[in-house]
């Protein structure tokens, strides 16, 4: 067996363990130095469109669009846009921080994988539009302290920066949507509470799609509204994928979240779950009800088309719930997904009931 194959089959084996034990995984991500310690590099100028993952007016990978879908890249004609935020993609313990232009196998994993597999859900309703930014390590998730917290301190900061010029310059005054995933869900969690709710460009927010992050019930009492409806407007969406049975208690309580302005463990705080196959929260529903879920072939390999009916959904205990047969997870396994957590996958799982949500929910705004 290549030596390739070899390490790939122990970390899948080993992963799942590491991620159960926070002191492991910290073993492996954690920076020796503080964040005081290491030297900042240079922050993003997003009037500058190398500053930029995906753009409306320039090719890259959220254009694309799965074989055997009907429709189309239609962000030439879209009346809407989307400011998408990316998640975790810099796995590594030798800064806080991530150069905003990090090369290598961290930019890859954002063109190859992010873009394909969940931005482009946006190309059909809405011009897409997905800063870099410096994002924080995974260690900064593993544990509360002024290192973790200065980390999403530091990302945030790129973030909201961007989403201001964008707001400012790009947009032009149009409804937008606000989408994200994991790390890149708890700075739109952020974002929501700290300029769009209570403010003019509340009226102009089509939905949130707050996915894969730790997003507690409690933000209604601030203001942020979650869906009930496939198109209501105005409102926040969002899930964590698991295997049936799966939920890990502990694991959830040490995720962390932004409420009251401060970032905080989630603890016991209730989790909101909106079933993207029924678009209703704390929903159930059957397999038949699922239009197409995306597989990721490999970074290198072309897309595959979606397939119908491959997994019902059911939230339970603030997670949603998944039951995929063992003959069809090929294009939906990596080193997580050994431990029950579909967190990878929580686009790619529901990718064309999200794109024809989109398109509805853009539909339906302003009417």
């Amino acid at each position: 067996m290549p030596l390739v194959q070899i390490m790939q089959l122990v970390l899948a084996l080993t992963l799942p363990v590491l991620f159960a034990c926070a002191c492991s995984a910290q073993a492996l991500f954690r920076p020796r130095q503080t964040i005081g310690e290491e030297p900042q590099s240079a922050a993003p100028d997003y009037r500058d469109d190398r500053a930029w993952l995906a753009l409306p007016n320039r090719l890259d990978d959220a254009d694309v669009v799965p074989p055997g879908v009907a429709a189309t890249d239609r962000q030439a004609s879209a009346s809407a846009d989307v400011f998408f935020i990316h998640p975790t993609t810099w796995l590594s313990a030798k800064a806080w921080n991530a150069a905003f232009d990090e090369p290598g196998e961290t930019d890859q994993r954002l063109a190859r994988g992010v873009l394909r597999f969940q931005a482009s859900v946006f190309n059909e309703c809405c011009r897409v539009y997905a800063p870099r930014y410096r994002q924080a390590t995974l260690a900064a998730f593993l544990e509360h302290s002024p290192d973790a917290y200065g980390a999403l301190e530091r990302a945030y900061a790129d973030v909201l920066r961007a989403f201001d010029q964008f707001i400012s310059e790009r947009n032009q005054g149009r409804p937008f949507v606000l989408a994200s995933h994991s790390q890149g869900s708890l700075h739109a969690l952020r974002l929501l509470q700290q300029r769009i709710v209570g403010t003019p460009l509340a009226a102009r927010l089509v939905a949130a799609y707050v996915i894969g992050g730790s997003v507690p019930a409690e933000v209604e009492q601030h203001g942020v509204r979650v869906c009930s409806t496939p198109t209501q407007t105005g409102c926040l969406v969002a899930w964590n994928s698991v295997e049936v049975g799966k939920v890990d208690q502990r694991r959830r309580e040490r995720g962390t979240t932004w409420l009251d302005g401060s970032y905080q463990a989630m603890g016991g705080r209730a989790i909101v779950c909106v079933n993207p196959l029924v678009w209703q929260r704390d929903g159930v529903a059957v397999a038949a009800l699922n239009a197409g879920a995306l597989p990721n072939p490999g970074a290198n390999s072309p897309l595959l088309p979606p397939v119908a009916q491959l997994t019902g959904a059911a939230c339970r205990h603030g997670a949603l719930e998944v039951d995929l047969a063992s003959g069809q997870r090929k294009g939906f396994r990596d080193p997580l997904t050994f431990g029950g957590d579909y967190h990878d996958f929580d686009y790619n799982l529901f990718y064309m009931n999200l794109r024809s949500n989109a398109v509805a929910r853009v539909a339906a705004f302003g009417r």
